[in-house]
Order: C-alpha cells, then structure tokens, then sequence
C-alpha cells in the first residue's frame, strides 16, 4: 500500500531493503526514491514533508495497530487523536482525526503572547498560519514548531503593535485560527466526498 502511495506523489522506487523484525525489535525498511519524471534525488523539503505525511497516514489508515508505536508525543497531542477501540468493528480504514486546539497565554516576561496551536499536520500550514495571523495585523515575532505524528504543535510568539495582545485581540486571533484551520478540514471532506 505504501509502494501505491508512493507512486500516486510522482516517486518512483529505485531501490529498497527490507528487515523482518525479531522479537521485541521491529522490522526497518528504506525505500530509495526518486522522481518519476526526472529520475532525480528528492530534495525539497515540501515535497519531502509530503512524502512523510503520506506515509505516516498510510501507516494510520491501514495498519491502525501501528499507531501506539508511533511517537505521539505529549499526553495532550495523543488526547487529540481519536481511536477506535470497538473490537466488533469490521476490518477496514478507520476515521482518524484531530482536534485542532488553540490556546493564547501571555509569556511570562510579558514582551508577547504564546498562541499555541495544536492541529493536523499538512504541507504549508506554517506558511498559512503566518499569513491569518498578519492579516488580522499580528506580528510572528518568533515560532517553535514540531511535528508529532500526524499533528503540528506550534508556538507562535506574537504582538500587536509592538505589545503584547489585549483579550479582544487574543480572541479575534484565536477565532481567525479555528475558523482558517476549521474551512480547510470542511474544504477537504467536501472534495473527497465525489
């Protein structure tokens, strides 16, 4: 299934090496890709990122077992992620979705505010957080951010006007986040559904 979602992205597989795993240590597999019309080494990391997401949802969709051995992170990023647990339930592909959380908290030397923001990872999301964010005229002073399985765990260190952001302000960035975040999910169910 993995060699299939590889092919969909454009990738073709050069070369690979395959290990079964022993007891208690699982089995690791590298596949040499390359691109399917150049035949060159894939170097961009979009397109990388792309590749990685692709097969950590195969994994999910497919061998949703594998989930638990995958590193979820902290306990509110696997609270996030919705399991299915019903041993009645037919094989198959399972929904798997996460919730997207945002959270506003002033930082404790009081220069900025910390938008923490919690939600499904996706090739620009970064990019796209940044650009709601100074719509509503909020400057991005600085970012952590991290992939954790599926999920993006960001801090965003952001002021208003040199400032860090009254409560209204918090809101409207709070609100402008869930709604971009929430209309891209919408957008996505609403494209898969034909």
């Amino acid at each position: 299934m993995q060699v299939g979602a590889l092919k969909n992205l454009g990738l073709n597989i050069r070369r690979a090496k395959l290990k079964s795993g022993t007891e208690g240590s699982g089995g690791k597999h590298k596949f040499y890709i390359t691109d399917a019309r150049t035949s060159e080494k894939i170097l961009k990391s979009a397109k990388l990122e792309e590749i990685r997401l692709t097969i950590l949802n195969n994994m999910l969709e497919f061998h949703p077992e594998s989930g638990e051995q995958l590193a979820w992170g902290s306990a509110s990023a696997r609270s996030a992620v919705v399991r299915d647990v019903d041993p009645t339930r037919p094989l198959g592909t399972r929904a798997r979705s996460i919730v997207t959380q945002i959270e506003a908290r002033e930082c404790e030397s009081g220069l900025y505010t910390q938008l923490l923001v919690n939600t499904l990872d996706r090739p620009g999301l970064l990019t796209d957080i940044v650009r709601v964010l100074k719509d509503i005229n909020l400057n991005v002073v600085s970012a952590e951010v991290d992939t954790i399985g599926r999920n993006a765990v960001d801090t965003f260190n952001v002021t208003y006007h040199g400032e860090p952001l009254p409560e209204p302000m918090c809101q409207l960035a709070t609100n402008a986040l869930q709604y971009y975040l929430a209309q891209g999910e919408v957008e996505k169910e609403w494209s898969e559904s034909y």
